[in-house]
């Protein structure tokens, strides 16, 4: 009776011990330890772009010319079900939603689209562009984007 309880306590010890194996946290994915950290940094240190004052025109100001940015390559996005706000790489850079840098202002991330809202800050045009799509605003055309050459993408045909 007593090899009984102790093979029980043995499988039950066994047992257990594989759960807490299993309970273990897999870590980040998708990003390296120093690209989390960056990330981490930007969520808690960003303040909201928000004016201090109205500042009144001055009568002989003239408008900053139009600077388009070259293109509007959005690599992808990340989107968060806990409350906080997803994170979209446009041109290589890391962005919130809701907020932008010199060429770009990315909009909320709806939860039901594909699609990333994107306001050009030198004109307000707005787009709606899916990962892996380029905007061209010399040609005001958007196009996927491609890491390499497809086959029949450049080459001479014969001798």
């Amino acid at each position: 009776m007593m090899k009984f309880f102790a093979l029980i306590f043995i499988i039950v010890l066994i047992v257990f011990s594989q759960l807490t194996i299993a309970a273990e946290s897999i870590g980040r994915l998708f990003t390296s330890p120093a690209e989390r950290s960056n990330l981490d940094y930007l969520r808690q240190t960003r303040k909201l772009n928000t004016p201090s004052k109205i500042e009144a025109p001055t009568e002989a100001t003239e408008p900053a010319p139009v600077v388009l940015p070259d293109s509007v390559n959005l690599q992808g996005y990340v989107k968060r079900n806990d409350g906080k706000q997803g994170t979209v790489w446009v041109n290589n850079q890391a962005m919130q939603e809701n907020s932008g840098n010199k060429d770009v202002q990315v909009g909320k991330l709806s939860e039901d689209s594909n699609r990333v809202p994107i306001k050009l800050s030198a004109n307000g045009k707005r787009l709606n562009l899916k990962a892996g799509q380029v905007y061209d605003p010399e040609t005001n055309r958007v196009r996927e984007a491609r890491n390499h050459g497809a086959q029949g993408d450049s080459g001479t045909i014969g001798d």
